[in-house]
């Protein structure tokens, strides 16, 4: 599925965007800490063949270098920006989604009104400080992770969140210790992943 390559106007900086698909509904998908937009593209892929809008975009900042809580605030913004573009397109309603530090991202952006999310997906995603952050959330949460999740707290962290989480909720947890986006290459579930994300999806 080709992707359309497009600027977006953010407060701080112009971003670069991927956005494929069709369909109601948008999914705007964050980078993670060290990678790279590109990462995600299996999933955008994905979405798109399934008649739903992706949209990966590159940071207008370095993670890296800014540190986390930058990343929080300012990588909330552009994921606000970038659902706007796809709203533009057609779009009427907005999952923020990501995994690792990016799942962080995108539980921030969707728990903040401006953001006007329909629902939110982590996998092996958020902080231990954000059980305030999705006590706010008034979407449906749906949070992936694999049992032996290579970083070795994954799993707990996720469980807590999910408890935390006083929206509509689901927890999903597969067997292995692939991390983030790396679940979509385990043949074991991989599937079975993207479905469900479909049909979480298809209930927002």
């Amino acid at each position: 599925m080709p992707f359309t390559t497009m600027t977006v106007k953010s407060s701080d900086a112009d971003l670069t965007a991927g956005v494929a698909g069709e369909g109601p509904i948008g999914v705007v998908i964050a980078n993670t800490l060290v990678g790279y937009h590109c990462d995600w593209l299996i999933w955008a892929d994905h979405l798109a063949k399934s008649r739903f809008r992706g949209a990966v975009f590159r940071y207008g900042f370095v993670p890296r270098t800014t540190g986390v809580p930058t990343m929080l605030d300012r990588g909330s913004t552009e994921m606000t920006a970038v659902a706007g573009e796809l709203r533009n397109l057609g779009a009427q309603k907005i999952v923020y989604a990501r995994g690792s530090l990016g799942g962080s991202v995108a539980l921030a952006t969707a728990a903040s009104p401006e953001a006007k999310a329909a629902g939110v997906i982590s996998l092996s995603g958020g902080l231990p400080e954000q059980q305030e952050t999705v006590g706010r959330l008034t979407v449906p949460a749906l949070y992936v992770v694999a049992e032996d999740d290579i970083t070795g707290g994954a799993n707990q962290l996720a469980t807590d969140l999910h408890k935390a989480t006083t929206s509509t909720k689901d927890l999903l947890v597969y067997p292995g210790a692939q991390h983030a986006g790396d679940m979509f290459n385990d043949k074991r579930y991989a599937e079975e992943l993207l479905a469900e994300l479909n049909a979480f999806l298809r209930g927002v």
